[in-house]
């Protein structure tokens, strides 16, 4: 029997979530630029980057939204 590991449910509307990704688009690609820039790999700023969100995603009371 697997187990199951995650429980929690994140829930958005596509459309609202194609906006919120052009909102964010260019800040986000600047802030990747800039760690690429002082000498961090592309590898270790993606690993970093969803470390964060997990993070994030992780905190009571924001991991679920429902739209």
């Amino acid at each position: 029997m697997a187990k199951i590991v995650y429980t929690q449910q994140i829930i958005v509307s596509s459309d609202r979530l194609d906006d919120c990704k052009d909102y964010l688009g260019d800040e986000f690609h600047a802030m990747i630029d800039h760690a690429l820039s002082v000498g961090w790999s592309l590898d270790e700023v993606i690993v970093a980057l969803k470390g964060l969100a997990a993070e994030e995603a992780s905190v009571p009371g924001r991991a679920i939204t429902i739209h």
